[in-house]
């Protein structure tokens, strides 16, 4: 397991993107922070100057594990 702290894009809206944090609390930042390219259910870090960044590989591997759990569930 990563000591990585992930933040997940909730939504974007009017120039502000609201973030799930690691502490799983929702916080509002200025669209300007994050990646041109980021959209609603991406998964982003901090890199070492404490930029966003997105990290697609902890985005596919969730996007498994929700897509196992679902075929579980339902089959």
């Amino acid at each position: 397991m990563s000591n990585r702290e992930y933040y997940s894009v909730s939504r974007i809206e009017d120039g502000i993107a609201v973030l799930e944090c690691p502490d799983k609390i929702f916080r509002e930042f200025s669209l300007d922070l994050l990646p041109l390219d980021a959209v609603e259910g991406n998964v982003l870090i901090k890199d070492e100057n404490g930029q966003f960044v997105l990290d697609r590989d902890e985005e596919q591997r969730r996007k498994r594990r929700l897509l196992d759990l679902q075929n579980k569930i339902f089959g």
